[in-house]
């Protein structure tokens, strides 16, 4: 026995030789588990003995038994172990809790720490109770867990959300995937389950969530979540207001002061407008500086204006921010459903629409939007929904307005903007400059300007032709922006022009913010060659002090004071000889604009002016015609006719002059060959015919066959609306304009309207008052003007 037990592994050896000596002394049967040591190859080896004793009467004579070798499953079974092992420690140290239990009811076999940190309940209550972290579920979510039970019995896995209440007192959010594992008779042996912490992702969900329907600095609703809101009101179709609003010129913050104070200032504007709108309000900010409010609940437009007042008093208190105090106004458009459309878009476009006119008027301004928009509003619509694309698609292009001294030669040019819209023709810059304003495509704008002028200057200097300065108008805006300096730089270094052959035009508008950034940008261009001009001197409020300070070379006086200099009433001759001297005593150069007339030009030029600049020599003309006055160097003046009727005038029809203009409207209905429907605009009528009829009209209107007119006038108590287009345009008083108009009249139309031409004419033959007609007696211009404010 001793050569047998001498094989035992020693640490079994003990235990093993201890219960054989028991058996041996007892006679009982023998039985234990242990390793040798194999004799021959010293293998480690799992064996397991089992023998009965055999006795002659009560003494043990001899022990018959077997021994296994259970090396093989001894290893499969300490690799499972140590698999085990693995796992657990695996799992232990996931953020995931893991756990498995016997069947659906059974008790908890294994549950990792991470289910401990995950519900907070120590280990011991998890093995205990495995049911116990249910009743920290909330109960609107316990019938989830049932229905998922039952789809486990049917072998399905079950992923769900829900919220625990831990030990600690939290709220956490946790996802739970369990898998049912089946034995061979289809039963469920055990359920294997993983619960993961999902707070922070359900969290940051939420953020995300907020983030697209809500703008980051105001934490306001955002253009998605305004959408939303919009859509849901026009379902349910209870009437509401929408309020629009701009805050007036805050690029001017932005551009001097920096952005970090205007993002500030926006916060307290948005606070101010919180303090103002009623709670059941919903506002929104959609980008930039534009805010939405609306207002539900049957707004009446007398509760709606009240609110706009109180908005814009109390946007436009200073506020202090970052040691500065700054006063901002608001402009605010308003519609109404279901008055002014029934869809988001076509109530934002409205408001809008809207805002855009309360800026017109002045600023700080609101405006309710009318049942239709008429012309103008269209106009300002599509041309600034084209605007970026006109830039892209070449539609802009400079005309250049040549100056000359006083004997006509060709000294420079000012280069002027022109869009060749593909609807309204050539737009003039009075129309699309404001709304790029506005919009802030201004600086774009400007931008292309500087860069094609040099072009420009280059392809003429490799023409051989004499260059002459171009002048080249900034905005305020663009002037306060940062970066000017170096693309001016940047574009004179790419086409290799000098500077001196560079001046930039700006307004007094720009000298009443005539700050260290403004003097510093003019002092940057001076310093590179280029010139300063004060274009529109006189029709602002700078003072001398702002003109020592400005670094300008030449001061160019209004037109409004040129054209009156040889009137009876000598004020703006005086007004523009004082010029003339100051800018002398200055060291400035004189240009005049607006010059039209011999008379006007003798007069500036014994007052020893020193540029001219009007339709006297030139009106602004395309690239081609200033490259022939560049060759040649000098144009002589020419009388502009004051009155000039076109020759497509003269028609073949009687035209009845009215005693005084009659007051109509007109209509765009068709462009292209698209409809449109637009609400009308006032016109006054100065002659009819069957042919057509003579208009005034504030609006700069293409010459434009594609576009069609419905023409509305009551003459003699009988309403006419007539289909036509323009043929021909000429300037009126002011900003007024003269069309003609050729009908496009049906034989119905025609009987109709040749007696009352007749009875009318009759009438005046006889020195008889015409009755029943819409006779306008103030003045044209005046009367218009009002009609649109």
């Amino acid at each position: 026995m001793d050569e047998l037990f001498a094989m035992v592994h020693p640490d079994d050896y003990s235990l093993t030789f201890q219960k054989f000596v028991e058996s041996t002394r007892k006679g009982n049967s023998f039985s234990a588990e242990f390793r040798i040591l194999h004799g021959k190859t010293n293998e480690l080896r799992y064996i397991t003995a089992q023998a009965e004793c055999i006795k002659k009467g009560d003494i043990p004579y001899k022990f018959i038994g077997v021994i296994r070798d259970d090396t093989p499953y001894k290893r499969l079974e300490n690799e499972l172990k140590n698999q085990i092992t693995n796992l657990q420690h695996i799992y232990d140290h996931l953020d995931a809790g893991i756990w498995l239990r016997e069947n659906t009811e059974g008790k908890m076999v294994y549950a990792s720490k991470g289910l401990v940190d995950i519900l907070q309940y120590p280990l011991e209550k998890i093995y205990k109770e495995p049911d116990f972290w249910k009743k920290v579920v909330p109960p609107e979510y316990r019938k989830m867990l049932i229905e998922s039970y039952h789809l486990l019995k049917n072998g399905q896995l079950t992923k769900n959300i829900i919220p625990i209440e831990t030990l600690d007192g939290k709220t956490k959010w946790i996802q739970e995937q369990t898998i049912p594992w089946f034995d061979d008779n289809g039963e469920i042996a055990y359920l294997f389950g993983m619960v993961l912490d999902v707070s922070d992702e359900l969290e940051m969900h939420d953020q995300l969530n907020f983030l697209a329907h809500h703008d980051a600095l105001t934490k306001m609703p955002n253009r998605h979540g305004l959408y939303d809101k919009l859509d849901t009101l026009c379902q349910e179709e209870h009437p509401f207001a929408l309020l629009y609003l701009d805050l007036d010129r805050f690029n001017v913050i932005n551009d001097s002061l920096g952005y970090h104070v205007g993002d500030e200032l926006l916060k307290e504007v948005a606070s101010g407008i919180r303090a103002i709108v009623p709670k059941e309000g919903y506002i929104s900010r959609i980008g930039g500086t534009d805010f939405v409010i609306v207002i539900e609940n049957d707004p009446l437009k007398d509760s709606i204006s009240s609110l706009a007042d109180q908005l814009m008093q109390h946007i436009q208190k200073p506020v202090t921010v970052q040691d500065f105090e700054i006063q901002i106004t608001t402009s605010i458009g308003i519609s109404f459903f279901p008055e002014h459309g029934k869809s988001k878009l076509e109530l934002i476009e409205n408001s809008r629409s809207s805002l855009y006119h309360a800026k017109r008027q002045g600023k700080n301004n609101y405006k309710i939007y009318f049942d239709m928009k008429d012309i103008s509003s269209y106009k300002k619509y599509i041309l600034d929904r084209d605007m970026r694309k006109g830039l892209i698609n070449e539609e802009f292009e400079i005309y250049y307005q040549p100056k000359v001294n006083t004997d006509g030669v060709l000294v420079g040019a000012e280069a002027l903007l022109r869009w060749n819209h593909h609807e309204w023709g050539l737009v003039s810059p009075e129309d699309f400059i404001p709304i790029a304003e506005e919009n802030h495509f201004i600086n774009d704008l400007g931008d292309w300007v500087i860069k094609d002028v040099c072009i420009q200057l280059k392809k003429w200097k490799e023409k051989d032709v004499t260059l002459r300065p171009i002048a080249i108008n900034i905005s305020p805006i663009r002037l306060m922006k940062k970066g000017l300096v170096e693309y001016v730089k940047q574009q004179l270094e790419l086409y290799q022009i000098p500077g001196n052959y560079l001046e930039f035009e700006i307004t007094e508008e720009s000298l009443l913010k005539s700050d260290i950034t403004v003097l510093s940008t003019l002092e940057d261009l001076k310093s590179i060659g280029a010139t300063i001009a004060i274009d529109d001197f006189g029709t602002g409020y700078s003072s001398f002090k702002t003109l020592r300070e400005i670094p300008a070379d030449t001061l160019k006086i209004d037109k409004v004071f040129i054209q009156h200099i040889t009137d009876e009433n000598k004020v703006d001759a005086a007004i523009v000889s004082s010029s003339l001297h100051l800018a002398k005593g200055l060291g400035l150069k004189i240009l005049a604009e607006g010059v039209e007339e011999y008379e006007q030009l003798e007069f500036l030029k014994q007052k020893e002016c020193d540029f001219i600049q009007g339709y006297l020599f030139s009106k602004p003309v395309v690239l081609e015609t200033f490259e022939q006055m560049l060759q040649t160097g000098y144009l002589s003046p020419s009388k502009k006719k004051l009155s000039k009727k076109p020759e497509i005038e003269r028609r073949a029809f009687y035209r009845f002059e009215f005693p005084y203009r009659v007051l109509g409207n007109m209509t765009i209905t068709e462009v292209k060959n698209r409809k449109v429907n637009l609400g009308a605009t006032p016109i006054l009528i100065e002659n009819i015919s069957l042919g057509g009829i003579k208009i005034v009209s504030l609006l700069r209107l293409p010459i434009n066959s594609d576009m069609k007119f419905m023409f509305a006038f009551t003459l003699m108590n009988e309403l006419f609306e007539l289909e036509g287009t323009l043929i021909w345009k000429d300037d009126a008083k002011g900003d007024t304009f003269f069309y003609g108009v050729t009908f496009n009249l049906t034989v119905q139309d025609e009987d109709r309207l040749a007696p009352i031409i007749n009875q009318m004419s009759a009438l005046q033959h006889a020195t008889k008052q015409i009755p029943d007609t819409d006779f306008v007696y103030e003045d044209s211009f005046s009367y218009l003007r009002k009609l649109h404010s």
